[in-house]
């Protein structure tokens, strides 16, 4: 009976061991992701930006923005950007892909879907902790910057935060929102979703 009570507890300690080795590995591997997408962020953005700037010194003649969807975009090292988005709440600044993959949103944030010039843009971003994640710091009246390829800066403000289910893509798009931004929570079944409307006054 000792030598079975025995047994029991190693395996069990044993079990108990590999579960925190497990959760330390993984807690590690999400640090170094996390990590490495603030890297890449940081870099895009400020590339963007720099893109941008330089397009502001051009000609309309030398311009050659890519249009789609009424939204002037453009290519850069072989992906579709959309822009740049500026949060000055929260410090956090994202170039932003014009369209949305895994690939993607492992370096920056992606448009889901929409359009400033329809006033139905959303953009989506992983729940990084130097990323999205920083949305849950937003309250209404907090000011949120989007600047096309082409300079066109338009300003929002925050008017409500809300939790949507992952699976309920009606409500991601409906409510006539200007721009929505949104992120996996915790759990990753639903998404916190920040809910903007264009500013009357000039960004």
């Amino acid at each position: 009976m000792k030598n079975k009570r025995r047994i029991i507890s190693n395996i069990l300690l044993i079990t108990g061991l590999l579960l925190l080795l497990g959760a330390g590995g993984l807690f590690f591997y999400n640090l170094n992701e996390s990590n490495e997408y603030e890297e890449a962020a940081v870099e895009l953005a400020t590339r963007i930006k720099t893109e941008v700037s330089l397009l502001r010194e051009k000609s309309p003649e030398e311009m050659t923005p890519v249009l789609q969807s009424e939204m002037v975009t453009m290519p850069v090292d072989g992906s579709i950007y959309d822009g740049y988005l500026t949060i000055p709440k929260i410090n956090l600044e994202m170039a932003v892909y014009d369209t949305w993959n895994d690939q993607y949103l492992r370096k920056s944030v992606c448009r889901y879907y929409g359009s400033p010039a329809t006033d139905d843009l959303i953009i989506a971003g992983h729940n990084y902790g130097t990323g999205f994640r920083k949305l849950r710091d937003l309250n209404p009246g907090d000011e949120v910057f989007f600047t096309d390829m082409g300079g066109n800066t338009i300003k929002y403000e925050v008017r409500l935060t809300e939790v949507i289910d992952g699976t309920d893509i009606d409500g991601m798009i409906s409510g006539g929102w200007d721009l929505s931004l949104y992120t996996c929570t915790y759990g990753g079944e639903a998404r916190f979703t920040v809910r903007c409307e264009r500013s009357a006054s000039p960004g």
